[in-house]
């Protein structure tokens, strides 16, 4: 006869799997509230989702010794972490119908040509985008950028530049923060004709969480600096919702077909993404990606270490309006800058013309 399970190890098991299972809701239940509501929240944001994996795994393989007709439980703790909380995305990419107008966009923060502009020009020769929307472009429009571009249709004002093969109209600058910011943040607003339609293309960059994320390693060593660091993630979380808010404030005023894009440096489980779906927005990767469409951290893995260089976070978006439906969005190739290409073919569904 096989042995039976012993009961102390398996209500030991039981009670690890139970542990691990509320984690795994508290941290789904912050990214639905809007992780960064809290600080663990706002930190687990921008950290690899896939390290929640790792004691499932531990307990799977505990419990297929153990007791096997347990296994479901921490073979569903792993799922779980690697369905919902790592953010996959399966769509059924639904072709456009005809006489539908089709758009493809390309959104990228280029870094300000850290690291390979050519790859960058090479992608967009093989995808060939309509519009790129392009951030951290500061300084490279007398450079290469400028002179691969000269042909296009192009729009830019300071970290921005906006370039389409269609018709743009003039571009405006608008302010997201508070005026007494000692370090404001912009975005660039133009229109794009295409056939019958005008869309209203928002090109943004939103704050960044570096300061406060680069206190961690000090922070897991020192209490002092866990507070401070704790601080830092507030301070940065509000005003990435200040500026989501503001934008959203622009776009109810809209009254035709809207795309936002760039790099919010927010993933979708935080307040910013909230903020913009409530104003009527919704993901192009998540409406019509299939995977996790990470675009950034591949860079932050140093050169010199074991461990393989790979992006696990979201946090360049484009987003649209409900007039829009994505037909396919995916990830470009990580050569060009720290943040991969974020693409997205697009059709416009009903177009209500602008008096803007």
């Amino acid at each position: 006869m096989p042995n039976r399970p012993d009961a102390a190890s398996t209500l030991i098991l039981l009670t690890l799997i139970l542990i691990l299972g509320l984690f795994l809701a508290g941290v789904t239940f912050m990214n639905y509230s809007g992780a960064d509501r809290w600080w663990f929240g706002a930190l687990n944001l921008y950290l690899p989702q896939a390290i929640w994996a790792i004691p499932g795994i531990v307990l799977t393989m505990a419990t297929a010794m153990v007791n096997r007709r347990l296994l479901w439980a921490p073979l569903l703790c792993v799922l779980w972490v690697l369905g919902p909380l790592m953010g996959f995305c399966w769509s059924w990419q639904t072709p456009p119908e005809e006489g539908q107008t089709a758009l493809k966009v390309m959104s990228c923060n280029v870094k300000y040509g850290m690291r390979h502009i050519p790859s960058l020009f090479a992608e967009i020769d093989l995808e060939c985008p309509d519009v790129v929307l392009l951030q951290d472009a500061t300084g490279l429009w007398d450079s290469s950028v400028g002179d691969y571009f000269r042909k296009w249709n192009v729009r830019r004002y300071g970290q921005f530049v906006i370039a389409s093969r269609l018709p743009l109209e003039e571009a405006e600058v608008t302010w997201l923060d508070f005026p007494d910011q000692v370090e404001r943040q912009s975005a660039l607003r133009c229109r794009l004709r295409i056939d019958n339609s005008v869309v209203t293309l928002y090109d943004v960059h939103f704050h960044s969480p570096r300061e406060a994320l680069s206190l961690l390693p000090a922070a897991i060593k020192r209490a002092p600096l866990r507070e401070l660091m704790a601080n830092r993630l507030a301070e940065n979380a509000t005003t990435r919702y200040v500026q989501a808010h503001t934008l959203a404030q622009l776009i109810r005023r809209e009254t035709g077909p809207v795309i936002v894009a760039g790099d919010l440096n927010s993933p979708d489980g935080s307040l910013p993404c909230a903020t913009l779906r409530d104003a009527g927005l919704h993901d192009a990767f998540a409406q019509g990606g299939r995977g996790y469409g990470y675009s950034y951290g591949q860079f932050l893995i140093p050169h010199h270490t074991l461990l393989p260089r790979f992006s696990f976070i979201r946090i360049d978006h484009i987003l649209m309006s409900s007039e829009i439906r994505t037909v396919r969005s995916w990830i470009g190739t990580p050569n060009a800058s720290d943040h991969r290409p974020v693409y997205a073919h697009l059709v416009i569904q009903s177009s209500r013309s602008s008096s803007k």
